[in-house]
């Protein structure tokens, strides 16, 4: 058993790979295993692979047939024998001392996950921070965990992503975590990230950016996203069922009506590139028990009131998300839909 099991997807990096690699290797703490995933790469990942694994022998390498991000990862979490897990996407860098300090971080604090800061890389160089948070320890159980929700993770002040953070294994195999199917779930770090979150008594921030996140024109998150809205909304009832599985729906009453419309509803139907599509997906949603009692709940005052109060948004977002609401439960997906876009002419 080592320290770290780090976990890298590869998909179609040959550009970017070694870069990658090479900085993990530089890490200056050295109890880690580094897992290569071939996620059924067409290009010459896998040559790259093997000349890593044969200098170095914590490399351990897993080749499969390509069925997404998800898997991949999932498949490294399957062999991983870390006692901590942490994710680094494979055209990303990471600085020599993340391990390090993110293991300090945990140790010294009693925290389930660390979470780090991360920069902007593309061809030009290197930017600044990407968010604004400081060195800190928060005990979720005294903060409750609906308060963590409001003021770090809807403003996104912490990153959701899951190369942004250092995981206890235990608990992820405890609780049987794992990542959801692409094809079902857009963001799957963002299901995952606030599954694992619903576990963790005590979070250790550090503010340093540890990561290169590189932006590339041809990368996952710069394609276009077919059933967005659809997979979005599925994240949303996924992390609902998970809330009330795992005892914390009471708690979450509140935040999970607001969270699922404002931060995936919404984002879905604004940025899904097919509008007939998201038109078949709320039709088709509108019956699902899940999505109806997040809509009668966002309908009353107690959600919106409480966000409001919480983060600071105001009485016009009350009532746009109430009328969106009130609009799909009776039918009107069209009107809906176009409330959020601010179209209203389009649905008269």
């Amino acid at each position: 058993m080592c320290k770290v099991s780090v976990i890298v997807p590869v998909y179609q990096v040959e550009a970017y790979l070694p870069r990658c690699i090479d900085s993990i290797l530089a890490q200056s703490f050295q109890d880690y295993e580094l897992i290569l995933v071939n996620d059924g790469t067409k290009d010459g990942c896998p040559a790259i692979m093997d000349a890593y694994a044969a200098r170095d022998g914590r490399i351990r390498q897993v080749h499969k047939e390509n069925g997404g991000l998800s898997s991949a990862r999932n498949a490294g979490l399957d062999i991983a024998c870390g006692e901590y897990i942490a994710f680094v996407d494979s055209d990303d860098y990471i600085a020599p001392d993340l391990l390090e300090d993110a293991v300090a971080a945990a140790e010294q604090t009693g925290a389930e996950q660390v979470l780090w800061n991360y920069r902007y890389v593309d061809d030009r160089g290197e930017y600044d921070a990407r968010l604004s948070f400081e060195d800190e320890v928060i005990d979720v159980e005294r903060l409750g965990l609906a308060a963590y929700f409001y003021q770090y993770w809807m403003p996104y002040r912490h990153g959701q992503e899951a190369w942004s953070k250092l995981y206890r294994r235990s608990i992820i195999e405890e609780n049987g975590l794992r990542f959801a199917p692409n094809k079902e779930i857009f963001a799957e770090d963002t299901l995952f990230s606030a599954m694992y979150l619903m576990h963790t008594h005590r979070i250790a921030a550090l503010s340093k950016p540890y990561v290169y996140y590189y932006q590339r024109g041809d990368s996952l998150m710069g394609m276009k996203k077919p059933a967005l809205a659809r997979r979005l909304m599925n994240l949303g009832i996924r992390l609902f069922e998970y809330a009330q599985a795992c005892g914390k729906g009471d708690e979450l009453y509140a935040v999970l009506p607001v969270l699922c419309y404002d931060k995936l509803i919404c984002k879905g139907i604004r940025l899904d590139p097919d509008a007939e599509d998201v038109v078949a997906a709320m039709q088709d949603m509108q019956g699902h028990p899940v999505m109806r009692t997040l809509l009668r709940r966002l309908l009353g005052v107690r959600p919106l009131l409480a966000y409001t109060i919480r983060t600071g948004k105001g009485i016009r977002t009350q009532l746009r998300g109430r009328l969106f609401a009130w609009r799909w439960l009776r039918g009107d997906v069209r009107g809906a839909m176009a409330l959020v876009q601010g179209r209203e002419d389009a649905a008269k």
